[in-house]
């Protein structure tokens, strides 16, 4: 990728579902980059019937919403609740706090700053009944509530100018309606092709921190609009290796295995073309066709976004381009087009990746069109030669659109689809040094035949395989490969786990693992947390952490240079929560923040919680933990170019509040019974039951001590 553009020049082809309010400052939500194909037309039904589209599907949701008796065109919000709400309106601003005066009434809020799901629990926490959500632009808002929203009010949002409309008329009656309807819609997130059985192929950015569970696969897909009855779950998901460390989406390729295979017979598969025939169709200019659903509106270089999504599947031919010629028009271009000088050897154009476009510009594939198939009519047929991958602006006069070349994959979909498969990768992320760790990689015979398998360790030998595991293996069997790591030298580490059959006409994949070991960091704890015996503290990467010298309890990032990390780490040991402070001085992406240039990043257990970026002054932040030993990592992480600010980062006021667990107070023995005078005989029924009560009462006693150990 031509990343001396800088990332906001370069628009990959992401799609993940969704738009949340905070896609200004605050990505929690999934994004909605709806498939599209630029400068090309309506495709015939039933002329690609391996095209597949990755989805995510729910429930059809329909609202309504009245003010002042006349009816407005409303959406819902995807996370939200079902139920209705009647009242007078009330302005709430942007719903930034509870909102003033809304008990009962329904709030017009307009967007912008902070998450929906905070404007909506901000408009319930002063009492609103409903929430109207109006647009801060034009057009309408397709946004979700998250699968945290605790909010228990119907919401809806409307256009920019309905809500001007409302806002001058605040005070009048207002009806809505949120009702969740049972049949089935589907969103669509990025393209795929069907290569037969239960096996799909698409881009790795596609299907990038993404779970199975998440997703679904809609195979032989013509039209949006209907048919998510129809989508297929996923099983396991294999993204290529070598992807997962690479920042320029090289090796962008990915294998979907559904839980079920394909039957429909009305479904097909489709081959991939060999190396050499695919060089020669580039020396050939040959003409592709790409294609995809979604927005076919094109934009320059530096421009974007698009629009005019269809829900029907579109097709357009291109020509292919040789990697010289590619590189060439591509520096070229980025001459004319941006600051400073490039040549084809600055591109990032790789041998893993081929080139199609039309002289002029005004038809390509875009964003969304992602995973989808690049194709061409050989002897054989129809044939992929291509994955949609990524590009420079949207059918951009002189940007060549950049596919995954799929030749070059031919032997790793076969060894995943036919073989041995293995999880593909494995990081285990940022460890203490001295904290060994062991986790688990699953092995999948894909193969028709049962096989010996022996396992190497290529690489560090801080990683070792536990030896007495899955090494006989039945056809259509699984198996969990233990993997250890022992923490014991600073640094990064990698390695390879290479997989061998005793059958040499099984074919077997391989995995990647990678972990780093930071050091103990004494100093920090001293400044920090000196008298917390939970916290331990540690740091490295290309420069540790240091004191900050300008404030007490306070520490700040190392000096790092470009595509460098400063990282700095806590352990902490049992159920609480830890607050900080934090704040960053570093190039920002105004163009997209969610991806960020330079930024301070947050990791749970190393998982990404959050980051900051930009010109960012201390702010709280919090995170809870339930019982054990928890790893929070901090990373100043630096991008290919440029630096402003003071680039680097601070934190301070680290503070670990365990949570108390309540000992149940000991139990008290009943206080002996005096034994009652000998009652007389006209009485004896009627005491006989007053001893049985009391013995009644101190077996209760009894049985709840007994409850409470």
């Amino acid at each position: 990728m031509l990343y001396s553009l800088k990332s906001a020049l370069i628009m990959a082809f992401f799609c993940v579902a969704f738009i949340s309010d905070s896609s200004i400052a605050k990505n929690t939500e999934l994004i909605p980059v709806k498939p599209k194909i630029v400068g090309g037309e309506v495709a015939t039904e039933g002329d690609w019937p391996w095209m597949s589209a990755l989805v995510y599907t729910l429930n059809d949701i329909s609202t309504t919403l009245t003010v002042d008796n006349t009816s407005y065109e409303s959406q819902s919000f995807s996370g939200g609740v079902a139920g209705s709400a009647a009242g007078y309106t009330v302005d709430c601003g942007i719903g930034d706090s509870p909102c003033v005066d809304a008990t009962n009434k329904i709030c017009l809020i307009e967007r912008g700053e902070i998450d929906f799901a905070v404007k909506v629990e901000n408009c319930q926490a002063g009492g609103g009944g409903g929430a109207i959500i109006y647009n801060n632009v034009e057009g309408a808002i397709s946004g979700t509530l998250g699968e945290d929203f605790a909010g228990t009010i119907p919401a809806v949002s409307i256009t920019q100018a309905d809500g001007a409309t409302l806002k001058e008329n605040i005070g009048v009656s207002a009806n809505l309606t949120v009702i969740e309807e049972a049949a089935s819609v589907q969103s669509s997130t990025c393209g795929a092709s069907f290569l037969g059985k239960k096996w799909i192929l698409t881009a790795s950015h596609c299907v990038n921190g993404v779970s199975p569970q998440q997703l679904k696969v809609n195979v032989g897909e013509y039209d949006l609009s209907d048919g998510a009855e129809n989508a297929k779950a996923i099983k396991r998901i294999y993204m290529h290796a070598d992807y997962q460390l690479d920042v320029e989406l090289n090796n962008d390729i990915a294998l979907i295995e559904l839980v079920d295979s394909v039957t429909n017979p009305a479904i097909t598969a489709i081959t991939l073309v060999d190396l050499t025939t695919t060089a020669q169709l580039a020396i050939d200019n040959s003409t592709v066709t790409v294609v995809g659903w979604g927005g076919r509106q094109g934009y320059d270089a530096d421009g974007g976004p698009t629009s005019d999504f269809p829900d029907v599947l579109h097709q357009v031919d291109l020509q292919l381009l040789t990697n010289e010629e590619c590189k060439s028009i591509l520096a070229q271009s980025s001459t004319d087009t941006f600051e400073g000088t490039f040549t084809a050897n600055s591109i990032g154009l790789s041998d893993a990746m081929i080139c199609a476009f039309i002289p002029g510009g005004g038809k390509g594939s875009c964003q969304g069109d992602s995973g989808g198939p690049l194709m061409i009519n050989t002897n054989e047929g129809w044939q992929q030669i291509g994955i949609v991958s990524w590009g420079i602006g949207c059918a951009a006069d002189g940007f060549p659109g950049v596919y995954t070349r799929t030749a070059v994959f031919s032997d790793w979909v076969n060894e995943i689809t036919n073989g041995i498969a293995i999880d593909q990768f494995f990081d285990f992320t940022i460890q203490a040094k001295a904290k060994a760790q062991s986790s688990a990689l699953e092995i999948v015979n894909n193969s028709e035949l049962s096989t010996n398998l022996t396992f190497t360790i290529d690489g560090d030998v801080n990683f070792t395989i536990t030896s007495d595991h899955c090494h006989n293996i039945a056809a259509g069997a699984t198996c969990l490969l233990p993997v250890n790591y022992d923490a014991a030298e600073i640094g990064n580490h990698s390695a390879n786990i290479i997989i061998a059959s005793d059958n040499s006409e099984i074919a077997t994949s391989s995995a990647k693992i990678i972990a780093q070991t930071i050091a103990l960091a004494s100093e920090i704890k001293t400044q920090l947390s000196s008298a917390d015996v939970a916290l331990t503290w540690y740091s490295g990467g290309n420069s540790a952490w240091k004191l900050d010298n300008t404030e007490a309890a306070a520490i700040v990032s190392g000096s790092i240079g470009d595509k460098e990390e400063s990282i700095v780490m806590v352990t902490v040991a049992g159920e609480g929560e830890l607050s900080f402070e934090w704040s960053v001085s570093s190039e920002e992406n105004t163009n997209d923040p969610e991806e960020p240039f330079d930024a301070l990043y947050l990791y749970v257990d190393g998982e990404l919680i959050n980051f900051i970026s930009g010109e960012i002054a201390y702010q709280s932040e919090s995170v809870e933990f339930p019982a054990g030993e928890h790893n929070i990592a901090w990373v100043y992480k630096k991008d290919q170019l440029s630096s402003e600010g003071d680039d680097n980062a601070h934190i301070r006021n680290v503070v670990f509040t365990p949570v108390v667990i309540a000992t149940p107070p000991e139990p008290v023995a009943p206080e002996p019974v005096t034994p009652a005078p000998a009652p007389l005989e006209a009485s004896s029924t009627s005491s006989s039951g007053s001893i049985a009560w009391w013995s009644l009462i101190i077996m209760v006693i009894s049985l709840r001590i007994k409850c409470r150990k």
